[in-house]
């Protein structure tokens, strides 16, 4: 019994996982799609542990890719990105460098459930290969409340 619970638990993880960026492009990098899953460091945090942030859910990729990998979640977030709230910059920061995305948070049209919801993108060169950290995240928590919790001014 005790088994049974567990698989059916971890089964739901998996579903409300991978179905939180669902109609986004980026969910084929949470999918494995374009780096396999085992190459990835993966974590999903929801409901107490991210409550103190004002956020819901919190679900982090985080992977090497090679310059066409790269070029793929460059493009999949980009798509993204076309989906804010409006075209107005205040509910984004977006930094390129050397021609390549570096750094960006966007604020999407919030879910069907009232919450606000952001992507994150960082991409750091790492010798021949690059350090790629994908965030979605869901809550109350506005860009300035992010901006403070971050750091990032």
């Amino acid at each position: 019994m005790k088994r049974t619970l567990f698989i059916l638990s971890m089964l739901i993880g998996i579903c409300l996982s991978t179905s939180a960026q669902r109609g986004l492009q980026i969910n084929e990098v949470f999918e494995g799609k374009v780096i396999a899953k085992q190459y990835m460091q993966e974590s999903l945090i929801k409901g107490d542990n991210v409550a103190p942030y004002k956020l819901r859910l919190l679900h982090t990729v985080k992977f090497l890719a090679n310059n066409s990998q790269r070029a793929k979640a460059d493009a999949l977030f980009n798509i993204d990105m076309k989906e804010r709230i409006s075209d107005d910059d205040s509910n984004m920061e977006m930094e390129t460098r050397d021609g390549f995305l570096y750094y960006a948070i966007v604020q999407l049209t919030d879910n069907d459930k009232g919450s606000h919801r952001y992507i994150c993108y960082q991409c750091r060169p790492k010798s021949t290969k690059f350090d790629i950290t994908m965030v979605y995240m869901e809550g109350e928590a506005s860009l300035a409340d992010l901006r403070k919790t971050f750091k990032r001014k």
